[in-house]
């Protein structure tokens, strides 16, 4: 019997999430809709901000007059912390924030027969966004059509990165704590996160919150809330399943297609 030492092999490390999957690469592919946004919001004062900006803005309200430079001064941070983040991880970033576009792109095609797919499958329950607009209403301008795209980026960072994973993290624990398996607390911690912050997503489109904020608001319809929770799902399977940058600019780039009157029912 030989005497040779036995070589222990370790088990391959687990591969580290993909560039355009992670936080950094994604929020650096958020940039240039959080620019569109506020640019149109300097040059246009009395613009209708996004509910997800405000909220997340209630922190800056100490610097009163400030608030604006505050948040430029902490999306230009965050900005520098994500591109070092992915260069300390040796990250391709040019590479990595194109396929966040492109993919963005292509789900954001696919987004508007999914929503009318499922309006259809639950037409008792939920109904389509309403997109006609009045012949002789003015079209959207340009600035508006920077707020919507932008508006993606800043729900996605409220609904998404914020809610859906803190929610995530606690509902995990909370059923680790009770003997739940890894799989079984994971599981756990999607379920509730995806519920939890798509209907909190819904909500934040109607007059009751929206007056917390000081601003005014389509009242509460009950199918259209399905129609707002249905897509925060959907977004929220799609943050989970490629990254915040692909769901941001899905949802940026569905919002554009939305305001300017592209009506997707017209695929049935």
């Amino acid at each position: 019997m030989s005497d040779a030492p036995v070589e222990h092999v370790s088990a391959p490390a687990e591969p580290p999430l993909r560039p355009s999957r992670s936080l950094s690469v994604g929020f650096l592919a958020m940039l240039p809709l959080l620019c569109a946004y506020e640019i149109a919001v300097a040059s246009t004062p009395d613009a209708s901000r996004n509910t997800s900006e405000l909220l997340l803005g209630l922190a800056l309200r100490p610097l009163g007059e400030d608030a604006t430079r505050g948040r430029w001064v902490l999306l230009g941070a965050g900005a520098l912390i994500a591109f070092l983040v992915a260069k300390w991880r040796r990250v391709n970033v040019l590479a990595g924030v194109s396929r966040v576009v492109l993919e963005g792109l292509l789900a954001a095609c696919v987004l508007g027969p999914l929503m009318v797919i499922g309006v259809h499958a639950c037409s008792d329950l939920v109904t389509a966004f309403p997109v006609a607009a009045s012949s002789s209403a003015p079209g959207p301008t340009l600035a508006d059509s920077a707020l919507a795209f932008g508006a993606g980026a800043w729900e996605e960072l409220a609904f998404r990165v914020g809610l859906y994973s803190f929610v995530y993290w606690l509902a995990m624990r909370l059923a680790g704590s009770f003997g739940a398996s890894e799989v079984g607390a994971r599981l756990a911690g999607d379920v509730v996160g995806l519920s939890l912050s798509s209907l909190a997503f819904a909500a934040a489109h109607f007059e009751g919150v929206l007056a917390f904020l000081g601003k005014g608001g389509r009242p509460f319809d009950p199918a259209l809330f399905a129609w707002f929770t249905l897509g925060g799902a959907l977004l929220g399977l799609l943050f989970r399943w490629r990254g915040p940058g692909v769901a941001a600019w899905t949802h940026g780039l569905y919002n554009v297609a939305l305001w300017v009157g592209i009506d997707p029912s017209v695929i049935w």
